[in-house]
C-alpha cells in the first residue's frame, strides 16, 4: 500500500518556500509586511476606513470585481451588517439552504427576521431552486445562498425568483473566492455579498470579512451600522443617515489594521493560490474518477471552481456502504496517509437553534423557523461523504500518493486489482 507520509518527507512546495508552514499557508512576505508596518509606526485603530483599510477594499474590488467594499471585524459580522442594511419588516422570513455554515443566517436573530430551511440540491449542496419557489409565503423577504465549498448556485433561475417575487438577495461567498457563474464572478449578482477571511479561507485575515454591493443605499446604511463616526462621516452621503453618524447602531465592526495589512498581502497572491489549487484538485478528481468505489464531487460544465475550498469525495462501493464500511474504509485511508475525515458541520436542521426557542426572550416572538422538509437532497449530498484535506503545502506528487492510496484502499474493499498507476 502507498504510504503518503514518507511522500510529505521528501518534497518541498511547489507553491515556494515562501509559504510557511500551516493549513492557511500564509507568505513570508506577509510577516514581513505585518513587520514593517509596526516598524513604521502606523495606526492600530483605523475609525475612518482609511490607509490599509483602504488599499485592502480597493484590492478586494479589483480582484473580485465587486463594487462597494466594506470590511469588517469577522465575515458574520459583515452578514449582520448586510441584514441591517436591508431593514427588512421584523417578522419576514428569510429563506437559506438547510446545508450551509450556521452563519449564512443566524445574524437574522438579531434583525427580528426568522428563518425557512429549504432542500438543496444533492449533486452539490447548493439551494435547490424548487425548494425556494416551494417556500415562499407572503411573509419571505430575503433569500440567502451559500456557494458551497466553492460552486457557484444557480445564480440565473435564483435571481429570476428573487425578483418576480420582490425579494431581496444575498450572495455568501466566503468559499468561493473567484468562481464563477457563466463567466460572472460570484457576489455581483445579489443585492449584497459578503466573504469571510477567516483562518480557514482562501483569503487569510486571520479574523475578518467583507461585504460588497451595487447599491450605494445598503453601503451606507451597512456602513452605519458597524463603523460609527471617522467612516459614516466621510462616506454617508444620505442626510438622514448623517445624522446618525456619530453614534452609528450601536455596533463596532471594524477590521484591525494588522488583519487588513495580511489580508493586503495574501490577496497579492490569491490569484496564483486558486489556480494552483484548482489544479492539483482538477487533477485528484480526474485520478478519482477511475477507481470504482469513490466519485469525485461533481462540478457543472456552466460553473468554475474558485479555490474549492473543501474537497469533498463519496464513497459508493458496490453493495451499498454501510456505516460500519465507511468507518472502516476512512480509516484505511489515514493509515494510509490521506488526511480523509467525516465532515465536521452537519444540516441545520439537526440544529437546537433551529428547532427549539433561542434563549432570548426578545427574540421568541421573531425567531420562529420553519423547516421545509423532507430534505432528501441534502441527505443524498451528506451520505457518504468524505473530506480530504489539501492545504498550500500539498504538491503533484502528494496529490498523486492521495489518489494511489483511494485505489489501493477501495481496490481491497471492492476485490478488485489494487494500485490506481498514473
Amino acid at each position: 500500500m502507498v504510504d503518503v507520509s514518507r511522500i510529505a518527507t521528501q518534497e518541498k512546495s511547489e507553491a515556494g518556500e515562501h509559504l510557511l508552514p500551516g493549513k492557511a499557508g500564509i507568505s513570508a512576505d506577509t510577516v514581513e509586511e505585518v513587520a514593517r508596518y509596526l516598524r513604521q509606526g502606523n495606526p492600530l485603530s483605523i475609525g475612518d476606513g482609511s490607509g490599509i483599510i483602504e488599499r485592502l477594499e480597493h484590492r478586494l474590488e479589483e480582484l473580485l470585481g465587486i463594487q462597494n467594499v466594506l470590511t469588517c471585524s469577522s465575515g458574520t459580522a459583515a452578514l449582520h451588517s448586510a441584514y441591517l442594511a436591508l431593514d427588512l419588516p421584523t417578522g419576514s422570513e428569510v429563506i437559506a439552504p438547510v446545508t450551509t455554515f450556521h452563519a449564512s443566517v443566524t445574524p437574522a436573530l438579531q434583525c427580528g427576521l426568522s428563518p425557512v430551511l429549504v432542500d438543496v440540491d444533492p449533486d452539490n449542496g447548493n439551494i435547490s431552486p424548487a425548494a425556494l419557489r416551494a417556500a415562499i409565503t407572503e411573509r419571505t423577504r430575503c433569500v440567502v445562498v451559500t456557494h458551497n465549498l466553492g460552486h457557484p448556485v444557480e445564480l440565473d433561475e435564483i435571481a429570476e425568483i428573487c425578483r418576480t417575487h420582490g425579494l431581496r438577495l444575498i450572495e455568501d461567498c466566503s468559499h468561493a473566492y473567484l468562481s464563477t457563474y457563466r463567466g460572472r464572478p460570484v457576489g455581483t449578482v445579489g443585492d449584497v455579498a459578503v466573504w469571510s477571511m477567516q483562518a480557514a479561507k482562501t483569503l487569510v485575515a486571520g479574523e475578518g470579512g467583507f461585504l460588497a454591493t451595487k447599491d450605494r443605499a445598503i453601503f451606507e446604511r451597512a456602513c452605519l451600522a458597524g463603523h460609527y463616526r471617522g467612516r459614516s462621516e466621510k462616506q454617508i452621503t444620505d442626510p438622514r443617515l448623517r445624522a446618525f453618524a456619530d453614534t452609528g447602531l450601536g455596533l463596532k465592526y471594524r477590521l484591525h489594521p494588522l488583519a487588513a495589512v495580511i489580508a493586503w498581502s495574501e490577496a497579492g497572491h490569491l490569484v496564483e493560490r486558486v489556480a494552483r489549487r484548482r489544479r492539483l484538485l482538477t487533477r485528484l478528481s480526474t485520478r478519482l474518477t477511475g477507481i470504482p468505489g469513490v466519485q469525485p464531487p461533481r462540478v457543472r460544465d456552466e460553473v468554475t471552481m474558485g479555490g474549492w475550498f473543501s474537497y469533498r469525495p463519496t464513497l459508493v462501493p458496490s453493495g451499498g456502504c454501510p456505516a460500519e464500511d465507511y468507518e472502516r474504509i476512512v480509516g484505511a485511508l489515514q493509515e494510509a496517509g490521506v488526511p480523509a475525515h467525516r465532515p465536521s458541520i452537519g444540516s441545520l436542521d439537526a440544529m437546537p437553534l433551529f428547532t427549539t426557542p433561542p434563549p432570548l426572550d426578545h427574540a421568541v416572538a421573531t425567531w420562529r423557523p420553519r423547516l421545509c422538509g423532507p430534505f432528501d437532497g441534502a441527505r443524498a449530498y451528506e451520505k457518504n461523504r468524505l473530506s480530504v484535506t489539501v492545504t498550500a503545502s500539498d504538491t503533484l506528487d502528494r496529490i498523486e500518493a492521495y489518489a494511489d492510496a483511494f485505489a489501493d484502499v477501495m481496490g481491497e474493499r471492492t476485490g478488485l486489482p489494487a494500485g490506481g498507476g498514473r
